[in-house]
């Protein structure tokens, strides 16, 4: 008996349409550990065991369904917490991990595709990492980065503009175009891996990224370029492996280089606005003993937390900006300092 095709595009547009149900979540429903999970498991037995899983969640920024994959570790248990890996997939592909790696839960988000992982695309890396948050058990100082090609791109963007995100980056064949953002890794250590015969990508942009850290005199920066090796994602997965997991992200550097191109925050400093509204800011700020410097570029106002700083709090303290005393005091009872220049003509061009 023949099957009409139109009964058969039916079915599997139904088919199709429960596979959705069957593996979309929205972030703001996994409020109860495995709860959601036991939905999105396809053997439907319960929570995610080992084992990799393609999955979708629903962005809370403009409601659609954006697709990741989702790697979950032998003896995964909530009862300890784990490292994550967050893996960024290159032009033309879709969200991948690295097989190679077993000591980490892992997320591979999408970042809408073609987005080089800006705007849209970086939001939804960030909403991934908030979402592996409420499914696993995650040490929010072990969230390590690493992406091939355009996702090395991500990786160096993503890590420098984020550096207190991350404990340790590892972009595999990526690109840096604005070098000047190496500064802001003066905290966060970096493994540049790229092959030396790379056509699509060649090893050079690797290497001027690398080459400006040493300049900056990062020593926890490390470069290695595979001989004869072209545009493949296959690095030394094991020694990486060792090596990530060898740092944790330092919550509270005496010293931050920040370098935007609009107003954020990083560790405890943020910049509240700009001189100049085109034009890229930079602040340096470092801590000795009760001592705040702060040196800034194109900054109009800025915000200290001291309670995320290393400082004591409860005793008195020393504001130096651009050469000049601007506070001598105690700042316990809120632990902000917020500097507005009430006198600064703020181009808004």
């Amino acid at each position: 008996m023949s099957f009409p095709k139109r009964d058969f595009l039916i079915c599997m547009c139904a088919l199709v349409m429960l596979l959705t149900l069957d593996y979309t979540f929205s972030a703001n429903q996994v409020t109860n550990g495995y709860g959601v999970l036991e939905l999105t498991n396809s053997n439907k037995t319960g929570p995610l065991k080992e084992g990799i899983f393609h999955m979708s969640f629903r962005s809370k920024i403009d409601g659609s369904i954006q697709p990741l994959i989702v790697k979950v570790p032998k003896d995964y248990t909530p009862e300890k917490d784990w490292p994550l890996l967050v893996t960024l997939h290159g032009l033309g592909g879709g969200p991948i991990i690295v097989p190679q790696i077993n000591s980490m839960v892992q997320i591979g988000p999408f970042g809408r595709g073609d987005k080089w992982y800006r705007d849209l695309g970086e939001k939804d890396v960030f909403e991934c990492i908030e979402l592996a948050g409420q499914i696993f058990n995650i040490n929010p100082d072990r969230i390590y980065l690493c992406g091939f090609s355009m996702g090395g791109a991500g990786t160096f963007e993503l890590g420098l503009k984020h550096p207190d995100t991350w404990a340790a980056c590892v972009p595999v064949c990526g690109n840096l175009d604005d070098l000047a953002l190496v500064e802001n890794g003066n905290n966060l250590p970096f493994w540049i891996n790229t092959g030396s015969a790379d056509k699509v990508v060649p090893a050079k942009n690797s290497r001027k990224a690398f080459q400006q850290a040493v300049k900056l005199g990062f020593d926890h920066w490390k470069y290695t370029e595979y001989e004869g090796v072209g545009h493949s994602f296959s690095v030394d997965w094991d020694k990486i492996e060792k090596w990530l997991l060898a740092h944790k992200r330092i919550q509270k550097p005496s010293h931050i280089n920040f370098y935007c191109d609009k107003p954020g925050r990083t560790y405890w400093i943020e910049i509240t606005e700009k001189i100049k509204k085109n034009g890229t800011a930079k602040i340096k700020a470092q801590i000795v003993g009760q001592v705040i410097r702060i040196k800034t570029t194109n900054v109009s106002n800025y915000t200290i937390y001291l309670d995320s700083a290393p400082i004591e709090l409860s005793q008195g303290l020393v504001i130096i900006e651009n050469g000049n005393e601007i506070f001598q005091g105690s700042l316990a009872k809120d632990g902000i300092f917020k500097r507005n220049h009430k006198d600064t003509k703020v181009d808004k061009s």
